[in-house]
């Protein structure tokens, strides 16, 4: 069969944005790549039945290629949407949205535009500190988690991905630090669990320590992967398995080779799954507000009467209802914010805004969640 390809470019201020599209008729798919400046950022692939006529696969491939041409276009609208609206919520929301979408200069930008209009909002340093990681500046990264910690010592995330920084950087110590403290705050914490070996692994990688040291060493690192598959069981994978081999073997070089691949994996995976959701936000992102969300439950609730056994008016409408709740708690810690401010001896009031914070964050990323598998 032949092969079809479309090219197009999208420009925007300085940066060039390339999308190409192009059926594999050997493995009976259409994949479709974006270039950010030559950089891929997304790559993905659409597979079709191999009896498919040959017309068929130049359609699919001319809607394929359409279709992804007018989502970065809408991605670019939003952005400067969003840079001219001044919102630095919106601005964090939307660069949470490109960190996932793999656009991540975008990302920074827009984190560095909310922390100019409010320098005090953590959520913002945090997902800097991600997005330069992911950037390769581990540097800029450790900076902006610190900034994060500080503000919220007590959010378990902000530990982990600082301690994430730390790994890339090589100081394997302080990364160790940060993952203990975040399994300090919460004992489930699968991640930290990992991460945790993985930084001991490194550390042991990178030495050559005596006998004794290494069996012990090798069987804190055994300890930390085995809490962390038991938390989360995607982690138990044929790589994963044979890393927990290498490191009860010692052969540590290979060890760190075969876990860095099942964490490439699980971050890819993780982003695939929120890339989809935040797409939404970047498309619609007027949709997020207390008006809309009001107006749109009492139009399911009348549908719903009509309809009582249609499924996915009540899953819209669920939702819904989730994402009215968000708003409201998004409403009240401003409002407690603003106490605090008026009187800072309000301790009690600082010290439940701290839990009611990192309640708040939890809700957000199950309401991600329910949205991606809804």
């Amino acid at each position: 069969m032949e092969t079809y390809r479309l090219s197009s470019k999208l420009r925007d201020k300085d940066r060039e944005y390339l999308i190409q599209t192009a059926n594999d008729s050997s493995i009976g798919s259409v994949a479709t790549t974006t270039y950010v400046d030559g950089i891929l950022t997304e790559a993905v692939n659409c597979p079709h039945p191999t009896d498919i006529r040959p017309q068929d696969v130049l359609s699919l491939v001319k809607l394929t290629h359409e279709e992804k041409k007018k989502e970065i276009e809408a991605l670019l609208q939003t952005y400067r949407r969003v840079i001219d609206g001044g919102d630095p919520e919106m601005m964090y929301q939307l660069g949470t949205a490109f960190y996932y979408k793999g656009f991540h200069q975008e990302s920074r930008e827009l984190c560095r535009s909310a922390l100019k209009m409010n320098s005090e909002h953590h959520q913002s340093y945090n997902q800097l500190g991600m997005t330069e990681l992911a950037l390769g500046s581990s540097a800029d990264a450790i900076a902006a988690g610190h900034q994060a910690v500080n503000r919220r010592p007590r959010f378990a995330d902000y530990h982990n991905n600082l301690g994430e920084s730390y790994l890339a950087d090589g100081d394997y110590r302080a990364a160790i630090v940060q993952f203990e403290e975040a399994i300090g705050i919460n004992l489930y914490y699968a991640d930290a669990y990992f991460n945790l070996g993985l930084a001991h692994l490194a550390a042991i990688a990178a030495r050559t320590p005596d006998s004794s040291t290494t069996e012990r060493m090798a069987a804190k690192i055994v300890d930390c992967f085995h809490k962390a598959s038991l938390i989360h069981t995607a982690y138990l994978t044929s790589q994963f398995a044979l890393g927990m081999e290498a490191v009860k073997g010692h052969i540590f070089d290979r060890a760190l080779v075969l876990f860095r691949a099942v964490r490439d994996t699980k971050i890819e995976s993780h982003r695939q799954e929120f890339a989809g959701f935040y797409m939404k936000f970047i498309l619609f992102p007027e949709w997020v507000s207390e008006k809309v969300v009001q107006e749109r439950i009492a139009f399911l609730q009348q549908e719903i009467a009509k309809n009582p056994m249609y499924v996915d008016l009540q899953v819209d409408l669920a939702h819904c209802f989730l994402e009215q709740a968000r708003l409201s708690w998004q409403k009240g810690i401003e409002y407690y914010q603003k106490s605090t401010e008026i009187n800072p001896s309000l301790t009690r009031i600082q010290t439940a805004l701290d839990h009611i914070e990192r309640a708040y964050q939890q809700m957000c990323a199950a309401l991600g969640r329910v949205s991606e598998k809804a």
